[in-house]
């Protein structure tokens, strides 16, 4: 890809530092966060995805760059009716966890 990717993150959790989830064009595809080894960055979309989709590095920076690096490889290599198709599986997903994230408190109350 000619174009510069933009890519934010955010940390995942208040509560856990170093631990940041990873964005592009308003989707999650990835993490990055610290482990005892090193910095751990992996893209996370789901569809099957090559060894290369994921990495270790020294520093927190380096890894920001190796995720946007693999990102821009699997868009260049990824039709975009196959993209679209992970993004459809991520918005299911997410629907059905908040689906049942709503019926478990009713479940808990009791008849």
């Amino acid at each position: 890809m000619s174009a510069k990717l933009t890519i934010d993150a955010s940390p995942r959790s208040t509560d856990v530092r170093d631990d940041y989830a990873v964005h592009f064009q308003g989707h999650s595809i990835g993490r990055v966060r610290l482990d005892p080894a090193g910095w751990v960055w992996n893209i996370t979309i789901p569809m099957a995805l090559p060894d290369w989709a994921e990495g270790m590095t020294a520093s927190r920076d380096d890894s920001f760059k190796a995720l946007a690096s693999a990102w821009g490889r699997l868009l260049s290599q990824t039709r975009p009716e196959r993209l679209q198709r992970a993004w459809e599986l991520e918005k299911a997903f997410e629907a059905r966890q908040q689906k049942t994230a709503a019926v478990q408190p009713d479940a808990a109350a009791g008849p």
